[in-house]
């Protein structure tokens, strides 16, 4: 979080499971059934654009959670496909596809069905479809998404759409003039159809260089939506990006987006007036949402900075260090650090369930710190504190690496430069332990549980941060082992404009180096126009670009926290609850759904009255809309029945090991690294934890409550009365 400006044959189950948790409004295109599954017509001899193609299609689908099953292409003209599929028919396979297999598949989409393809072929002009010359394509309008601004990189020529069927269509992709429409949803009796003119990616095979918006053409206009949602993203908040925002609204928004611990900007406290931390910190639990306290210090906050001016750090030049958005205080001083800590102690007498300290250097973290001497407005280090020890321990005052007349001048002095970069990194981690110390302390002193995470920046391709930033791997590793914890990576600007594939690489490390303790990854979804022109064609990750960050972090690290929750658009965050479940598999017969996971998903279903049972017995967990269901593969059946009054978990974070009920009594256990919020139908009058009478915080929410319940593995028994 810099800030850089800073088998398939789902059927029976649609019938109860046709409720939506987000809202999609103006669905006129919808199909008489809600496809939750994808079918790829795939031509395995595929090579070239059309191979890229056909990969980028199935990695769209799989970005939004739709999982596509490879499908010969001899399999055309056999059974139908159950309702609930959606039809994909990229250009490799339609170019081949005989006239008999092609009108097969139109009789498959006016049933009621969807059909998704490409390119010029047989079944495009069954559709229809005349095609336009090629033509140069450069800015793309997006009437679905006219909040993205989409530029095609490189000198691209693509197919247009000169002529189709007028009625009951909606153009979804043009040329920036609207003249030549480059995509359409065609209505066919009771199904519809997306056809795209141009290949959708000949360049990549990951989905995003022409439309990168798709995901949402697929499940807002096509009404193609997973019935498994998942709620497990961290993302960092900064009140100041939501000036107006009442708490209760913004808890509600980051609910509904599938966000479970938010990471609060906490240097407002000293502002005037101060931030309603207090009031947040309720709402957020009210709504089953965890709430850190994010730190970047020595940022301490702009009131300390004015409260202080001696205190400040300083620059080679001897002035206020002012980097960016960032006002450096000099910790170093006995003097300062203890106000800071003691006003740290104040903020964190509220009920934060955690405490992330962020890019902790005297450096500051932004861009500027890494241009390193060549830019001494932006070169620290040099406070009155800092400056005397520093000579008493090496017989040089560091202010003359920046006097060209000096034998340590640090063009021509290598050796002392590379001292100071050495001081200052151990400046860093002093200062750092007892920051985490006076935390830690004052956890046990009240015995709270809260989880202390420490978020660094990547070094892994870049050792040169070691002495710009004044940063130790070994370090690191020490403290985050000696403090017990959890380490949050974030990977650096210079590398935000890669692929999402390169996660993998950087969980591998991070796995090898921590020996199996838990990690989380740092992704910034920021506007980056000029960095990214030349290999994506939006200005920031998007779509499904944006979807597949998700998908490469998580599957590299145990979390993944977004920076930050105001800059990625609105309409990608609606989409990632189906992401975030994109390996939970899901097959429906006429009277039961299985589920099978990797970890606690969400199926999604209607809201009347039923009883659920999960292999074979009552299942306990389960809300208005929603079945929580543990990893696994379960077996779930409903039967339309009012409930019998017994209490019933309805939501939680963290994972879900077990529930049951016994007697008037729920058994839920669950596992989480920090603490769980787990939401239940009832106020209990009586928990147990692990067996034990505990004490627990509580938020009502609605006729219910959310109960904050220990890190760790346990067991809780809850009583209605």
């Amino acid at each position: 979080m810099n800030h850089p400006v800073k088998k398939t044959g789902a059927c029976a189950a649609l019938l109860f499971c046709i409720a939506l948790c987000l809202p999609f409004p103006g669905l006129s295109q919808v199909p008489a059934r809600e496809p939750h599954q994808a079918l790829i017509v795939w031509q395995f001899g595929a090579a070239g654009e059309d191979s890229l193609d056909q990969l980028s299609l199935e990695a769209i689908f799989r970005s939004v959670g739709l999982r596509p099953r490879r499908l010969n292409p001899g399999e055309i003209g056999g059974p139908a496909s159950e309702p609930g599929e959606v039809l994909v028919v990229p250009h490799a396979s339609a170019a081949r596809m005989p006239e008999s297999a092609a009108r097969h598949v139109l009789a498959y989409v006016e049933e009621g069905n969807v059909l998704v393809t490409d390119g010029t072929s047989t079944l495009s002009a069954l559709l229809g479809i005349s095609p336009g010359r090629p033509e140069y394509v450069n800015d793309v309008a997006d009437p679905v998404r006219p909040d993205v601004l989409t530029h095609w990189p490189g000198h691209q020529k693509a197919g247009w759409i000169k002529g189709y069927p007028k009625a009951g269509a909606r153009i979804v992709y043009a040329n920036r003039k609207g003249d030549h429409p480059l995509a359409v949803i065609l209505k066919r009796g009771r199904g519809v159809c997306l056809y795209i003119a141009p290949l959708v990616d000949p360049r990549t095979d990951k989905g995003y260089s022409r439309f990168s918006t798709l995901p949402s053409v697929i499940v807002r206009e096509l009404g193609c939506r997973p019935l498994i949602i998942r709620r497990a993203a961290d993302a960092y908040f900064d009140p100041g990006y939501r000036n107006g925002y009442r708490a209760e609204a913004l808890a509600r928004m980051w609910r509904s987006w599938g966000i479970t611990g938010i990471h609060v900007a906490a240097w407002y406290a000293s502002g005037t007036p101060p931030y309603d931390y207090a009031g947040l910190i309720e709402a957020l639990h009210r709504n089953g949402i965890l709430v850190y306290a994010w730190l970047e210090w020595p940022y301490v906050g702009k009131g300390f900075w004015d409260s202080h001016p001696s205190w400040r750090q300083k620059n080679a030049l001897l002035q206020d260090a002012h980097l960016d958005f960032l006002y450096l205080m000099d910790l170093q001083n006995p003097e300062c650090m203890a106000a800071a800590l003691g006003e740290l102690q104040q903020l964190l007498a509220l009920d934060w369930d955690g405490v992330d300290v962020a890019e902790f250097t005297l450096t500051g973290a932004g861009r500027e710190a890494l241009e390193g001497p060549a830019m001494p407005e932006f070169f620290t280090g040099f406070t009155d504190t800092g400056r005397r020890e520093f000579s008493k321990q090496h017989g040089f005052d560091p202010i003359e690496l920046f006097n060209p007349g000096s034998r340590h001048y640090w063009k021509t002095d290598t050796s002392a430069l590379k001292t100071f970069y050495r001081y200052r990194t151990a400046v860093n981690y002093g200062t750092e332990r007892a920051l985490f110390r006076g935390i830690l302390n004052r956890d046990r002193e009240e015995k709270r549980s809260r989880e202390s995470m420490l978020t660094i920046v990547d070094n892994a391709v870049h050792p040169e941060f070691d002495d710009l930033l004044g940063f130790d791997m070994n370090e690191t590793v020490a403290v985050t082992k000696e403090f017990g914890l959890t380490l949050d990576v974030e990977d650096p600007y210079t590398e935000w404009c890669r692929p999402p594939d390169r996660y993998t690489a950087i969980g591998a490390y991070y796995r090898r180096l921590l020996g199996g303790s838990r990690f989380m990854i740092d992704v910034n979804v920021v506007p980056m126009e000029e960095d990214r022109k030349e290999l994506f064609s939006t200005g920031q990750a998007t779509g499904t670009e944006f979807l597949q960050l998700w998908q490469y972090a998580s599957a590299a690290a145990d979390r993944v926290c977004f920076y930050c929750e105001s800059s990625v658009y609105e309409k990608d965050w609606q989409l990632l609850p189906f992401a975030m479940a994109w390996k939970a598999d899901l097959v429906s017969g006429p009277d039961s759904t299985i589920v099978d996971a990797p970890y606690t998903v969400t199926l999604r279903c209607g809201d009347e009255q039923r009883r659920v049972s999960m292999d074979g017995e009552p299942w306990p967990a389960y809300g208005d809309s929603e079945i929580t269901v543990p990893a696994g593969k379960h077996v779930i059946r409903m039967v339309q029945a009012e409930g019998d009054g017994r209490i019933r978990l309805v939501s939680m974070t963290g994972e879900l090991t077990g529930a049951r009920w016994g007697g008037d009594s729920l058994f839920v256990e669950y596992q989480s690294p920090g603490r769980c919020a787990l939401g239940f139908d009832t106020v209990p009058g009586v928990i147990l934890e692990d067996g034990m009478p505990t004490v627990l915080s509580l938020s009502a929410s609605g006729s219910g409550c959310v109960v904050m319940a220990p890190p760790g593995r346990h067991t809780l028994t809850l009583t209605r009365r």
